[in-house]
Order: structure tokens, then sequence, then C-alpha cells
């Protein structure tokens, strides 16, 4: 059934700009929340809103589409086999992490939808988790031997990085004398995932 709801052709193509703003983001790390209860309220809010103004089908829809474009965009990026020089293939976003990524992006939809039907409040708590998103530019992968010599942000590294970092380096040596070097390079390479992520939280301070 075609719908009469004279905002559908609008609503539409703000859907197909999440979309399209969604294959731009760069999804290999991902650190984000799953929806709360806030997020869940302003989601039951925006379902109400769509269905009262026959806009279900369209809301539906959005939300497959996204959910589907962000899977594909972590099979596209998540993955890497150079990691710190190794032949190791991994992704440092789990299951939970891309579940919480595709929800981000499917409330943005769903805002996208109901944008001229619900309240500034609510389409700001739809849109915020994928906004943060959308602010990650460019994060090397962690282990990956860009991600060891750039400074997070351009900003030099803090007296606990450069120790750290050390640190890390001398324990891989010593495992790569004592177990070879794949337990080697294999513990670098998780030992860097996780010190880039710590930076990441911390703003690159550390």
């Amino acid at each position: 059934m075609t719908s009469t709801d004279p905002g559908i052709a609008a609503a539409r193509a703000r859907v197909d700009a999440v979309l399209e703003r969604l294959r731009r983001v760069d999804l290999q790390v991902v650190v984000v929340a799953p929806p709360d209860a806030t997020r869940r309220a302003a989601r039951d809010r925006a379902r109400v809103a769509a269905t009262r103004a026959d806009r279900a089908t369209l809301f539906d829809d959005a939300v497959a589409a996204t959910r589907e474009a962000t899977l594909r965009a972590f099979a596209r990026g998540g993955f890497s086999g150079t990691w710190a020089a190794t032949e190791m293939s991994a992704s440092i976003a789990n299951a939970g992490d891309r579940v919480a990524a595709a929800a981000a992006f499917e409330e943005a939809a769903m805002a996208a939808v109901v944008e001229d039907l619900v309240d500034d409040d609510t389409i700001d708590e739809l849109r915020a988790t994928a906004n943060e998103l959308d602010r990650s530019r460019g994060i090397p992968v962690p282990g990956a031997l860009s991600a060891l010599t750039a400074p997070a942000g351009g900003r030099a590294q803090g007296p606990r990085q450069v120790v750290a970092l050390a640190a890390l380096v001398l324990v891989s040596l010593v495992l790569v004398g004592t177990f070879g070097l794949v337990a080697g390079l294999a513990a670098f390479a998780v030992g860097a995932a996780v010190m880039a992520i710590v930076q990441r939280r911390t703003g690159g301070d550390a």
C-alpha cells in the first residue's frame, strides 16, 4: 500500500543520508554502550509515532537496512592480516561491540523516519550514540605498526605510555626467546591493542 504521508519522501531521503553517513564511518575499533533504559524508551516513542503516522513499514525497513549496512561495514574493515607484522587476522571489536554499533545506527535511522513527528529530546537521544561513532576518525588498527608510531590525536605520548610501550616490547622479546616468535608477536599485538583502547578512552593523556 502506498502511504499518503506527505512527509514520506523527506523521511526516506533522511534515511538514505544515514546509510550514506554510515559508509564513511571507520568501524574497525568500536567502543560504545548498548541501548540503556533512556535509549530504549526513545526507540519505543519513535516506533509509536511512526506507526501512528503510517510509517511503520519505512521504520522497520530503515532499521533492517541500517543493521545490515553496519554488519557489512564490519566485514569490510574490521579485520586485518598485518597486525604488528604478523599473519594473524582478528578484530578488536567483539560481538557485543558490533551489536552496540548496529543499535546506534538503527536509532539514527529511527530518528530520520520520525524527525518531524516527535520532540527534540527524543531525536537527540536517538542520534547521540551514532554521533559519537561518527566523531571517530581513522583510528589505526590496534597492534598495527602505524598505531605504534603515531601519537593519538597528534599529541605527544605521555611518560606512562612510553614506559608501557617499552615494557610491552621487553616482555614480547622475553616471550620470543622463551616460546618462539609467534608467541612473542601475539603478546605484542594483544598488548598494543589494549594500550590503544586505553589511550582512546583516556584521550591520550595517560
